[in-house]
This record gives C-alpha cells, sequence and structure tokens, in this order.
C-alpha cells in the first residue's frame, strides 16, 4: 500500500510539473505570433449560411481577422465575443471578422446561433479544404490578413482580442 502511495505522490508530482510548465509556456508565447509564411494569404472563398459567395479578396482595404472555428470547440465558443466586440470597437468597415466553420451542416450552425448571436459573416468550410489549404490543426486558430491581403499575425488557440495589447497590434493594421 506504501509503495502504491509513493508511486502516486511521485507520478501527481510529474504531472502536476509538466502542468506548470505548460502553463508558464503558454504566459511565455506572444499573444499574438509575427507570421513568418509566405505572405500573401491563400485563397479563401465559401459560401455564407445563406447560401451567398464570400471571399476573403471581397474584403481588401480592411484587416480581416479569419477565425477557423467549430461549435463543437469550447474555446472557439468562448472566444468569439470578444472577436465581436474587437470588430465592434473598430468598426466593420476598417476591420471584419470572418468566422470560418469547420466541416459542420447548417442547421447545427443555426442552431448554435440561437444560443450564441453572433452578427459576424460566417462562412462554411464543408470539406475542410480551406483549413487544410490554411494549414489550420488546432481550433480556434485565427490569422490577422492586412488591409493589402497579406498575412501578418497568427493565433492558435483562444484570446481575449480585447485586450489593449493585442487591440494596439490590429490597430496599427487599419487603413488611415
Amino acid at each position: 500500500m506504501q509503495t502504491a502511495n509513493r508511486s502516486r505522490r511521485a507520478l501527481l508530482a510529474v504531472l502536476g510539473g509538466a502542468a506548470l510548465a505548460i502553463t508558464r509556456s503558454a504566459r511565455a508565447q506572444p499573444a499574438l505570433q509575427p507570421w513568418s509564411g509566405p505572405p500573401a494569404a491563400p485563397p479563401l472563398e465559401l459560401r455564407t449560411l445563406d447560401g451567398q459567395p464570400l471571399a476573403l479578396a471581397d474584403l481588401r482595404g480592411r484587416v480581416v481577422l479569419v477565425n477557423f472555428w467549430a461549435t463543437w470547440c469550447e474555446p472557439c465558443i468562448e472566444e468569439m465575443p470578444s472577436l465581436k466586440r474587437l470588430r465592434d470597437r473598430l468598426g466593420a468597415a476598417r476591420c471584419e471578422v470572418l468566422a470560418v466553420n469547420y466541416q459542420e451542416g447548417e442547421p447545427r450552425i443555426r442552431a448554435f446561433l440561437q444560443k450564441v448571436p453572433l452578427d459576424l459573416p460566417i462562412v462554411r468550410d464543408t470539406d475542410g479544404g480551406v483549413a487544410r489549404a490554411w494549414k489550420v490543426r488546432i481550433f480556434p486558430t485565427t490569422f490577422v490578413v492586412d488591409a493589402d491581403q497579406s498575412i501578418r499575425y497568427l493565433r492558435t488557440g483562444s484570446l481575449d482580442w480585447t485586450e489593449p495589447a493585442v487591440e494596439h497590434r490590429i490597430r496599427a493594421l487599419l487603413p488611415r
């Protein structure tokens, strides 16, 4: 019995240390990571919930936060209101959030919107092809695209987009 207790304590110590290291690592990472890939944003042409075509190119001249999300993703759901608040603060004419839903049907998305009303353009990546083209592997993932359609920042994981340092970086990209 004492051996089992020692083993449990040792395991808890290891797990606790790992959790602390992960937490410290997450805090050490910048909220927005400067983009190091090719500057041009990959093509993004999808349909809205109403079936209307919407392309990233249609939003040229604005800063666009391209947010990949799903209704089953808790961190996605938690961050959505802050994305909307940021867009509202900066003005949709200068900054837009393009919410790219990952492989979910229209009825499921509409049911979600009944619970969490969002006034953001939502497009459907029905086959996951756009997420693959943008190399998205974790949800949420958000790319900050400048007015000239170049990716400037990347955020993997949820974020409060209205944090002053984050909002300041986005404001610096806004067209004058």
